[in-house]
Parts: structure tokens; sequence; C-alpha cells
């Protein structure tokens, strides 16, 4: 259809003002908000900083695709937990194997990445609940038991470890 690849500065621009022009059409008020993949939005930066004008960042704005912004954060993710034993849990829980354990750090396989992250997410969370139940039981009886959130708060203050978990449920989560 286009003599250009779709990956040239050419084509790139080109999409610009036509996506432009049709928001124009639309709503001559808004500011085109054009999502596009990484090479992609890499090359639109470029044009967007070295041209200018109609193409500069009062003119468009330009984000990622969600499957680059959910890449991104698993591999954020992946550096907070690198180190800490996640990879050996899951090798040594049958979970997957220590190859495809440490591609989890820099998620190289969102699919799969995803699916550990749901995997340590849910287990971390039915752990915390255990331990709750434990510390519930034994306090019951004199009517002197925190609630969960109570609890959960002196642990996060008490235990360096518990605080270290508790963040990587938070973000999993965000990023889930």
């Amino acid at each position: 259809m286009f003599t250009d690849n779709a990956h040239s500065l050419a084509m790139v621009a080109h999409a610009i003002t036509v996506i432009t022009a049709a928001m124009k059409h639309l709503n001559p008020s808004q500011i085109p908000v054009i999502t596009v993949d990484q090479p992609l939005f890499a090359l639109a930066k470029q044009i967007q900083w070295s041209v200018g004008g109609s193409f500069d960042e009062d003119h468009a704005v330009f984000l990622l695709g969600g499957l680059h912004i959910e890449m991104a954060a698993f591999k954020a993710l992946g550096r907070w937990v690198d180190g800490s034993g996640w990879t050996e849990a899951l090798v040594n829980a049958s979970v997957t194997t220590s190859g495809v354990a440490n591609s989890f750090i820099t998620a190289s396989h969102i699919t799969r990445t995803r699916r550990a992250h749901q995997l340590t997410a849910a287990s971390l969370y039915i752990l915390m609940r255990k331990a709750y139940a434990d510390y519930f039981e034994s306090y019951e009886s004199n009517g002197k038991a925190q609630t969960l959130n109570e609890w959960k708060e002196e642990k996060l203050k008490k235990c360096p470890q518990f605080l270290y978990w508790a963040t990587v449920v938070d973000l999993e989560l965000l990023c889930l």
C-alpha cells in the first residue's frame, strides 16, 4: 500500500500528520494522543524533538502501547526481586526451570512473567493470611488480638523482610 516501511521516519511523520488532521476534523481543540509500540515511539520522539512545529509536544502526545508499559513494569519489578531468592523459590517449588525463572527478571516472555507474578502475589498473600491466622489463634483467647491491618502495620515496622515482601506484593498488584 505504501512504498516506505512503517518503521521509517517518513511513514511515522505521515501517520502523525494524518492522525492530527483527523483529530482536528473531529475535535479541533483536542491534542491527539498517539499510542505506538517501542520502536515507533523512539522514531516519533525523534521527529518530535528534531522537527518541531506541528510535530512538537504542544501538538501531539505519544504513549507507549500497553504491552511495552507492562514489560517495563515487569522489568522494574524483576530488578526489585533480583537476588532475593525469588527465582530459586520458583525452581525449588517446581514451578519452572532455572533458565525460565531467570527470564522472569528481564520479562523476556511477557505471558510467562505475568503468570509468575500472579502466582507470587497469590502465594505471598496466602502466606501473610496464614501468619496472621497463627497470630490470631494465639491471642484470640486473651481478647487482645489485633486486626489484620493493625498486625500488618506492626510487622511492616518491625520486620524488614516482611516489609520487603509486602512491597513486592504491592508492586506486583500494581503491575497486574
